[in-house]
């Protein structure tokens, strides 16, 4: 069983996961997946959200086809938060992801006679499979209502996305909200101070 994901990994949708996969921790940029252990443990920690299915003799997407779809969903889904047009390639990168994994609904009869909704992936791998649920949640998020819920962390140093679920949320964790807090403290008894 692979180590836990050392970095951030909350509830956002996937897409915005992948993106964060690139994080500031102590002031340096670091890259959660720059690893194949790394890789593990970040898709180990979404598993319960990633779809079920795919030929499973290739069954975890390669840091190389991981770190290539972060990099177009990043600058895709910055372009949305800056509110700039969007770069073709990153785009074109996402919607070949988004390829890889083709899927049509399916019945499936159960043991008790009763069907069931499935999905069939058209002999596509595990590892195609979990590439296409990235790129289609980033497609989601690019096109759907999604979209202008969408925000940059206005904390100090924080490089992360999140989905504003709430009206005063400015954050993308308590943590950052509390240095945010406190870096604004710190300013204000500055100022306030006699020199």
């Amino acid at each position: 069983m692979p180590e836990a994901y050392g970095g951030p990994l909350g509830d956002e949708p996937i897409a915005i996961e992948l993106h964060n996969t690139v994080y500031a921790a102590g002031g340096t940029v670091v890259d959660g997946l720059a690893d194949p252990a790394s890789v593990d443990a970040w898709l180990e920690g979404l598993a319960q959200r990633l779809p079920t299915g795919g030929d499973p003799s290739d069954p975890r997407p390669t840091a190389q086809a991981l770190v290539a779809l972060r990099d177009a969903v990043r600058v895709a889904l910055q372009a949305v938060v800056d509110g700039v047009p969007q770069d073709a390639a990153a785009l074109e990168a996402i919607n070949r992801a988004g390829a890889r994994a083709p899927r049509s609904p399916i019945a499936e009869w159960r043991a008790d006679g009763h069907p069931v909704a499935a999905t069939d992936f058209h002999g596509a791998s595990r590892a195609d499979v979990i590439v296409g649920a990235l790129a289609a949640d980033a497609i989601d998020l690019l096109t759907g209502p999604r979209r202008s819920d969408l925000r940059a962390c206005r904390a100090p140093g924080c490089i992360l996305l999140f989905l504003k679920h709430h009206p005063r949320r400015e954050w993308c964790s308590n943590s950052c909200g509390n240095r945010a807090r406190q870096a604004r403290h710190y300013q204000r008894a500055r100022r306030q101070s006699p020199s």
